[in-house]
């Protein structure tokens, strides 16, 4: 240590940091006189709590430093660091605020970029992960980049960045992948063979036997025989076994399956013996496998999604191979005595097969009210599918009124925009879930953006359907302001056509930026044509099925309502209209199913 260093306490504390020596690095900062510490020192300080385990510490430092320097990236990158350790969500907020704030801190990018991927939101890291390669160009962050592009379905652009790179990362999975990708499996195979060769590595055997069936079926049936005895890796083995049952070799699939059975006995590789079995015609044994398993799975409830599974299996099995009156005794039996979410719900759906709606609609509600998220929207989906839309509102509320964890919000949500569902079309509904979503803006991924910009969506155009063309352009803004980069179900387009219609209908389009207005309520509010009419139910549901299909047939509305009075609930809503001086149903004639209806509404 040279005397300079030893009179300039300062300089050796930074010189510690940077040679990995955390503890000896913060003993000098703190001892170091108040008056001496500088922003630097702090910072200094916070960075050296981080790195020796002190995340409590070092996140009440990093928060006391973002008082003074607001502004700071490398602050905001390193709470985001902390954020990620304890698990917060809160975290994607840090990162990206550190590269809002400078784009070129390499640092603050990779930890950006590496929590994105680690999340697997691959959308999300793309632009993060090209200003990486483009400012440092490192063969990590271009496999990070390449990557990125096979998940999101773009293996040409993966493999042009592994050619326009100079083709160094020939030895990687990535490569591969993109090979793949692109449907060339021979070349994959061949690439893989040969790294196979070099490095011995099991999982780039297991690509190579993969991409070799999807060419030439009877060489990977061969490798497979030759691997599963020198190198019998389980995973490999289980492809092999998936193999041999997709071509029906179902003998020697289970064979190799009791080879993989006598040296692991998970789950997923007991439930193929019990399906193979039944494919053999062995059925007690089937049977009692299938029992087993559901008997064991249950009692360690170790993984919720694989007991669903198991049980899912086994009620599909019973209902196909016994009377529907032994199928439901002997499920109840070994299932529903227990009380777990996944065996009230497949009991639900056992009673559902059977058109038994009343028992179906008490499992699905007890599955509801043991696990409110995991229980919840199956019950919904059930009442929504036979029309009582207020009680799948009602319970749908409750879901997002409780929900806590953003990943869970994400899948509500996805729940609720699901098209088939319907669900989107209730507007309290509608509502809360892009209030519950905005509240968590900044802290959403790519998935839950684009699901914020999906709900906006509906909601401007149910705006545009009530005439509030104000509110329409307002909600389009909105949710083009909140679109992922890359998007999968929804584009920028799809809001520019809305506003294009807007100005179009407009007899005087009026600005709305920079226009005050709080949620969901437009300058000049119009109640919905439901609330203006006073329309009951079955009126609604005439509405709602005429506004997405444009025209119905008698026949149809009949069936939609359950009652052979539909033209005369018709009639009924078209007075209603007529009184306000609207015109929202045309007659169109009659056909062999009855009158002929077309939606004339806005």
């Amino acid at each position: 240590m040279t005397a300079p260093q030893q009179n300039d306490p300062k300089k050796e504390a930074f010189r510690l940091f940077e040679e990995g020596k955390y503890q000896e690095s913060l003993a000098i900062c703190t001892a170091l006189p108040v008056a001496d510490r500088d922003a630097a020192v702090e910072v200094l300080i916070a960075s050296n709590l981080f790195y020796t385990g002190k995340t409590s510490d070092a996140e009440a430092s990093f928060r006391d430093l973002l008082q003074k320097m607001p502004d700071s990236s490398y602050v905001h990158s390193y709470l985001g660091k902390i954020l990620e350790a304890q698990g917060d969500e809160a975290a994607i907020t840090e990162y990206a605020t550190a590269v809002h704030l400078d784009p070129t801190n390499q640092d603050a990018l990779r930890s950006y970029a590496e929590y994105l991927i680690l999340q697997r939101d691959y959308r999300g890291a793309l632009p993060v992960l090209r200003r990486l390669v483009h400012l440092a160009r490192k063969p990590s962050d271009i496999r990070h980049l390449m990557r990125a592009f096979i998940e999101i379905g773009d293996a040409e652009e993966a493999l042009a960045l592994h050619t326009g790179s100079g083709g160094e990362s020939d030895r990687h999975h990535e490569y591969l992948d993109a090979l793949a990708g692109t449907n060339d499996f021979k070349k994959a195979a061949e690439a893989a063979g040969r790294i196979y060769r070099e490095t011995k590595d099991p999982a780039i055997l297991r690509k190579y036997l993969g991409y070799l069936s999807r060419y030439d079926l009877p060489a990977s049936l061969d490798a497979y025989a030759i691997h599963s005895r020198t190198a019998p890796e389980n995973d490999i083995l289980l492809d092999y076994i998936m193999l041999l049952k997709s071509t029906g070799d179902y003998t020697r699939a289970l064979a190799t399956t009791e080879d993989l059975l006598s040296r692991s006995q998970e789950p997923v590789i007991r439930l193929v013996r019990a399906d193979l079995l039944a494919a053999l015609g062995r059925h007690d044994e089937a049977l009692a496998s299938y029992e087993e398993l559901v008997r064991d799975e249950m009692a360690s409830k170790s993984d919720l999604g694989m007991l669903g599974l198991v049980i899912g299996r086994y009620r599909t099995y019973l209902t196909k191979r016994l009377p529907a009156d032994a199928a439901t005794v002997r499920f109840l039996s070994h299932v529903s005595h227990d009380v777990n979410v996944a065996g009230l719900l497949e009991t639900a759906r056992l009673y559902e097969d059977q058109n038994n709606e009343t028992e179906a609609r008490a499992w699905y509600y007890r599955a509801y009210r043991t696990d409110y998220l995991a229980g919840g929207p199956a019950y919904a989906r059930f009442l929504s599918a036979r029309g009582e839309d207020r009680e799948c509102e009602k319970v749908m509320l409750y879901i997002l009124s409780n929900v806590k964890k953003g990943e869970d919000l994400v899948h509500v949500a996805s729940v609720i925009l699901d098209e088939l569902g319907g669900m989107f079309r209730l507007k309290r509904l509608m509502d809360m879930l892009v209030k519950k979503l905005e509240e968590r803006r900044s802290a959403l991924d790519s998935r839950g953006l684009e699901l914020l910009a999906m709900a906006f969506f509906i909601t401007a155009s149910n705006a545009l359907e009530e005439t509030d063309y104000p509110g329409c352009k307002y909600y389009c803004l909105c949710g083009m302001d909140v679109i992922p980069a890359h998007t999968t179900v929804i584009h920028a387009a799809d809001f520019l056509r809305l506003i294009s219609v807007c100005k179009e209908k407009s007899v005087a389009d009026r600005p709305v930026m920079n226009v005050p207005r709080t949620h969901r309520k437009p300058a000049a509010p119009q109640p919905p044509v439901t609330d203006q009419l006073g329309l009951d139910d079955q009126e609604q549901k005439i509405v709602l099925f005429l506004r997405s299909h444009r025209k119905a047939t008698e026949m149809e509305l009949r069936t939609l309502l359950g009652t052979r009075r539909a033209a005369g609930i018709v009639n009924r809503l078209v007075q209603k209209a007529a009184k306000k001086d609207m015109t929202l149903i045309v007659k169109k004639g009659v056909g062999e199913d009855g009158e002929i209806y077309e939606y004339a509404g806005t």
